[in-house]
């Protein structure tokens, strides 16, 4: 069976729309190894959105390219880097039945099919794409890893999130966490976590699966800058949920 014939397998019944929304930024030099292959195993009724966020290399002119090409391929710029406001557009904007949240250099097709299946028995809102729990298939270099394990620490000590990850790929009824968005008080890095924890706290029904994960590139902000950062971020949060979502 193709990708395509699978994910359109894969999709619940009672669905018939979806969206798939990738934030971007700077990714000139894989944006179309990326996406082509992704956009040839589009099924009828799934569309790429990608959500360029003040890139200042070719990616723009790339994507501009590549919808004229494609017809399931929509993109949207915004004028500075950031990507939790990028999540937030590419979530607020969609009309499907379903989303999936995906990173360039993730492109999980495996876990979207695995993700609209849990959705389609009607007992889940919200898979969660989880690196913790990808084992031997997390490829990431040690550090990378070691970080990862350190924040999720501080999601459950902190923020009391019952769950191993909240950045990776996300696929969802769009419906059941459609007021959720814009009850977020922060961007950057931290919208997804803060997405994640309030749908949870909403009584959104999530569940975790792992996804295969390995280095395409070098992360666009590196190691040391992203973790003090996303330690500030976490620590926000906890105040602005304590508070009762007031920054």
């Amino acid at each position: 069976m193709s990708p395509s014939e699978s994910l359109l397998e894969a999709r619940p019944v009672s669905s018939s729309t979806v969206d798939v929304i990738i934030p971007v930024y700077n990714e000139e030099a894989i944006l179309r190894s990326q996406l082509e292959p992704v956009l040839a195993a589009l099924p009828p009724g799934f569309t790429l959105k990608v959500i360029e966020n003040g890139s200042t290399d070719g990616t723009p002119d790339i994507l501009r390219s590549m919808s004229a090409e494609h017809p399931q391929l929509e993109f949207v710029s915004l004028p500075h880097p950031n990507y939790g406001l990028a999540m937030k557009t590419g979530i607020a904007g969609s009309g499907t039945d379903i989303v999936i949240v995906d990173d360039l250099d993730v492109l999980d097709l495996d876990f979207w099919e695995r993700g609209l299946k849990l959705l389609g028995t009607g007992e889940v809102d919200l898979v969660q794409g989880s690196k913790v729990l990808a084992g031997k298939d997390d490829r990431r270099p040690l550090m990378r890893r070691a970080a990862t394990l350190t924040l999720t620490f501080l999601l459950r000590t902190l923020l009391g999130y019952r769950g191993t990850d909240t950045h990776g790929p996300k696929v969802v009824w769009r419906e059941t966490i459609r007021d959720i968005p814009e009850q977020c008080r922060l961007e950057l890095d931290i919208f997804p976590t803060e997405l994640v924890i309030r749908a949870q706290r909403a009584g959104v029904r999530i569940r975790e699966i792992p996804i295969h994960l390995k280095e395409i590139r070098e992360t666009p902000f590196p190691l040391y800058r992203r973790v003090p950062r996303a330690l500030r971020d976490i620590w926000r949060l906890h105040r602005t949920l304590k508070r009762g979502g007031r920054i």
